[in-house]
């Protein structure tokens, strides 16, 4: 029974500490001096006194004026470089434009004729660009011009080519390793016949 009533002393004191906590007024009390009769208010609310302010202009750190002129100096050049680039952009998009039709009409089946001159080309631009050197660079020049032209006609033959090259590289590097040692011949010490 002491418990039970212990407990209900609690519960009524927190219940009377928390009724006095909620209906108390919180306000501060007034200070006499600050407080004025109902005649005293003004009829109209006053206007805020707005606040004045003055323009100060900052002093600019070290080196700050020299970043701001290379800055704008960028900025502008940046702009003619963008000027420009759009220009090359355009020319380059266009010269993509027509390697890549001129790709897919080699690329067709029925295009011979197209493809030798295509390739023949490849070997004069070689031929002209090895004139100014000797004959094996002349040979070389025209060789690779050739070749790079029949690459771009016939894609899947010169994987095939390459594969098969490689292919046989690799077999004559590991017969190459595996050389056979050569045959020791046997000292012949018996007497002369």
């Amino acid at each position: 029974m002491d418990a039970l009533t212990a407990a209900k002393e609690t519960v009524t004191e927190f219940g009377k500490k928390w009724w006095a906590l909620t209906t108390t007024d919180r306000r501060p009390k007034s200070d006499p001096k600050n407080l004025k009769t109902v005649a005293d208010l003004p009829i109209y609310a006053e206007d805020e006194k707005k606040a004045e302010y003055k323009f100060v202009e900052e002093e600019p750190l070290p080196l700050q004026t020299e970043f701001a002129s290379i800055r704008y100096a960028f900025r502008d050049q940046y702009d003619i470089i963008c000027a420009r680039f759009q220009t090359f952009e355009k020319a380059t998009k266009c010269a993509k434009n027509t390697i890549c039709k001129t790709e897919q009409y080699l690329r067709s089946e029925w295009t011979v004729l197209p493809k030798a001159a295509a390739i023949t080309v490849g070997g004069m631009a070689g031929f002209v660009l090895g004139l100014k050197h000797g004959a094996f660079r002349r040979t070389l020049y025209t060789a690779t011009g050739l070749t790079t032209m029949a690459a771009f006609c016939y894609p899947n033959e010169t994987v095939d080519f390459a594969r098969t090259g490689v292919a046989h590289s690799q077999q004559a590097w590991l017969e190459f390793q595996d050389s056979p040692e050569p045959e020791k011949k046997k000292v012949d010490l018996s007497p002369p016949k």
